[in-house]
């Protein structure tokens, strides 16, 4: 129904917990296997709140390839291991010679 309309990336997340409440609406019934709260979540995109998400997403995704590129180029003129998928850039390590393409 949802994508009938337009939306994407439509999800029901059920709230199991919800099981417990529904178990004393009417007691010894069983309501509880049958009858359970969800939360619905969908997207529509190229609405303005859509637009903004992905732009935000891609801005972090942006940053993080920043960071990540200063930090293993920091390690290129200290002792830790470029091989480091997330490189402790702000720990002090002995310098080394400065690489002539800095």
């Amino acid at each position: 129904m949802l994508r009938d309309v337009g939306f994407v990336r439509a999800e029901i997340r059920v709230k199991e917990e919800s099981r417990e409440y529904i178990k004393h609406w009417m007691p010894g019934s069983g309501a509880e296997d049958y009858v359970v709260a969800a939360e619905v979540v969908a997207h529509k995109p190229g609405t303005l709140t859509s637009v903004i998400q992905g732009a935000c997403k891609r801005v972090g995704e942006l940053l993080y390839a920043a960071w990540l590129a200063q930090a293993r180029h920091h390690a290129a003129h200290t002792d830790h291991s470029q091989d480091d998928d997330e490189p402790e850039c702000c720990a002090p390590g002995p310098a080394k010679k400065p690489l002539p393409k800095c």
